[in-house]
């Protein structure tokens, strides 16, 4: 049964009764905090948090009013979408634990929403709660799709050129002060075997990106532009997702051959840019892993999946420094001179992907 049956059923009879009121427990997000809103700045922000106690509140229902569309989020996954109202049974949430914490998301003025927990006032309406809401299951069917799709897409390229993807795939050559023995293809940056590469990475990072999107929900800022409600929107926002993603490597692809000749370093273009990549490839399955511990951990708090972002940023701050480092022992060039060079193509950008994600 969906939410609207719920809705029906419960809104058709005269024994229906508020049991709680939960705009007094209203939290919005500032500074680092969550923070009693202020009534009359309440229109100003997007997003309400609160708590329900699904043990003393089972068998009743969560109602949520709005003019406008609005998303429930239950510990930073998305549960349901509304227009105007909605009613959820509370014991669908048992899942999440108890408190389980509730962000909503509307895309109007946060005083025209309303949320309450109701039940039914007499035992004629026994036979309601038994209607349950099924927890959404399209963003794991989703992830399922997309890590068959991408390690197909990588044993894919392993066959079609082992040498090339183990140099990729090489990360303990990260963190060598020198590189030795690598493939005549990774010095041709334009190749149509690179550009394969820079495909699978744009679309691995994307997916990845996608996942710490919908797990931190409204918390993290550059995510509310992105709803995930099917399984299709989800396809299309990794698309959107790994599109941008290509678009930076062709930006980035464009500043190091321009700022190269500009600055007499086209001799380390092919070699700057292949230990981009590698390094990018890295971030990306560290990212991975952690993501993969913090599921199995069951740690569902929007705020760790938002330090993942930040963590994959300094990272990639770091593969910049590493960079320096290596062609300081390759370039007969000052050290002033390479400075300058890095700052244009490495840091400069890095900066740039900081203030687009926070």
């Amino acid at each position: 049964m969906t939410v609207m049956v719920l809705l029906a059923a419960l809104l058709s009879t005269d024994s229906v009764a508020t049991v709680l009121d939960l705009r007094p427990s209203w939290r919005i997000y500032q500074n680092g905090a969550y923070l009693a809103p202020d009534s009359g700045k309440l229109d100003e922000e997007n997003t309400v948090y609160f708590a329900i106690d699904t043990r003393k509140h089972s068998g009743q229902f969560l109602y949520v009013s709005s003019l406008v569309k609005g998303y429930v989020f239950v510990d930073g996954k998305l549960i349901a979408s509304f227009r105007n109202e909605l009613v959820y049974e509370i014991d669908s949430l048992h899942l999440f634990g108890s408190p389980a914490w509730v962000a909503i998301h509307s895309e109007g003025k946060l005083s025209d929403l309303s949320t309450r927990i109701i039940a039914p006032a007499s035992r004629a309406s026994a036979g309601v709660p038994q209607l349950r809401a099924r927890p959404p299951t399209y963003f794991r069917n989703f992830g399922i799709l997309v890590s068959i799709f991408l390690v197909s897409f990588f044993l894919l390229l392993l066959r079609a050129n082992p040498q090339l993807t183990l140099d990729y795939f090489s990360f303990g050559k990260i963190f060598t002060s020198s590189e030795r023995n690598e493939t005549q293809l990774a010095s041709r940056i334009t190749s149509s075997e690179n550009l394969l590469f820079y495909l699978f990475c744009a679309l691995l990072t994307g997916f990845l990106l996608s996942a710490i999107f919908y797990s931190s929900g409204p918390f993290f800022q550059a995510a509310r532009p992105l709803v995930f409600g099917s399984l299709g929107a989800s396809f299309l926002i990794w698309a959107r997702l790994s599109g941008f993603i290509l678009l930076l490597l062709a930006a980035k692809l464009s500043i190091v051959l321009t700022f190269s000749t500009l600055f007499n370093f086209r001799e380390t273009v092919s070699f700057q840019f292949f230990n981009f990549l590698r390094f990018v490839l890295f971030t990306a399955m560290a990212l991975a892993g952690v993501s993969l511990l913090l599921f199995l951990f069951r740690v569902s708090s929007p705020a760790w999946y938002e330090q993942l972002v930040t963590t994959g940023l300094v990272m990639l701050t770091l593969g910049s420094a590493m960079v320096l480092m290596k062609l300081l022992r390759k370039s007969q060039h000052s050290f002033f001179h390479l400075f300058s060079y890095l700052c244009i193509s490495e840091f400069i950008p890095l900066v740039i992907l900081f203030k687009i994600f926070f």
